[in-house]
């Protein structure tokens, strides 16, 4: 079943709280404090339905978004029209993208690199960053955090989102295979008028967990060096069980 599908029409719903505002803040410090030359241009994998990309556009940089979602990618495009912004927008897969240009920092957000599952998948994915980066250009990316996962583990969860005079209910069950670090998560999505089902979607999302020497190793095996990493998006606090994501920040070589 292909991921962000028919869950896409309620993508945006389901995440209305998340904060881009903040994790944009988040990026632009990295900007400032590591670059070695300014942010001018960027290119946003699995940029989904645009909420990073946007944000970055509205405060002036260039941004390119990607994604292997068309149904993701056409409501991030009509979010674009409708604010006039001047986003480039593709569908691909971030494992073998090649736009034939470079630009001044790759990101990957909301977890993205964790949809690579295998270590074939995450070096290819962290080629196609170094392939649209020049030497010193910034990749900046959040995983989930093994040392998070194995200590909290992963538990059902149910939300509710009112949408107009309808509601959005969805049930995630998660199940955890220790040994290929990953959690499959089986989401249940029914969209409801009272007690008349609307819609039902579901869809499994398998999601890989990192730990911190094995970032920083796989990283250079694609010609990066890791140069930090942190509670995402909490640049200045160190990284402890207790943070479910971590953000990454590595360099090109």
């Amino acid at each position: 079943m292909a991921v962000f599908g028919d869950y896409a029409r309620y993508y945006d719903a389901l995440y209305q709280e998340k904060d881009y505002q903040a994790e944009c803040d988040f990026l632009e410090q990295i900007f400032k404090l590591v670059a070695l030359q300014p942010i001018h241009s960027v290119l946003d994998l699995g940029c989904g339905t645009g909420g990073h990309a946007l944000l970055l556009a509205r405060r002036g940089y260039i941004v390119t978004g990607v994604d292997c979602s068309e149904q993701m990618l056409k409501v991030a495009q009509a979010k674009a029209v409708e604010a006039s912004l001047p986003l480039d927008f593709h569908e691909g897969d971030i494992r073998n993208l090649d736009l034939g240009q470079t630009f001044d920092a790759v990101i990957a957000m909301f977890a993205v690199i964790s949809y690579q599952t295998t270590n074939d998948d995450v070096t290819a994915a962290f080629r196609t960053a170094r392939r649209h980066l020049e030497p010193g250009g910034l990749f900046i990316f959040d995983v989930w955090f093994g040392p998070a996962v194995l200590t909290q583990r992963p538990t059902d969860r149910f939300k509710e989102v009112q949408q107009g005079e309808t509601r959005i209910l969805r049930y995630a069950r998660p199940h955890l295979d220790t040994l290929s670090q990953t959690v499959r998560v089986d989401y249940s999505l029914l969209h409801v008028d009272g007690r008349q089902v609307l819609d039902e979607v579901k869809e499994s999302h398998v999601m890989r967990f990192f730990f911190p020497q094995e970032l920083s190793l796989l990283l250079e095996t694609r010609g990066f060096r890791m140069v930090h990493l942190c509670p995402f998006p909490q640049l200045q606090r160190e990284a402890s069980p207790g943070d479910w994501n971590v953000g990454v920040v590595a360099q090109a070589s």
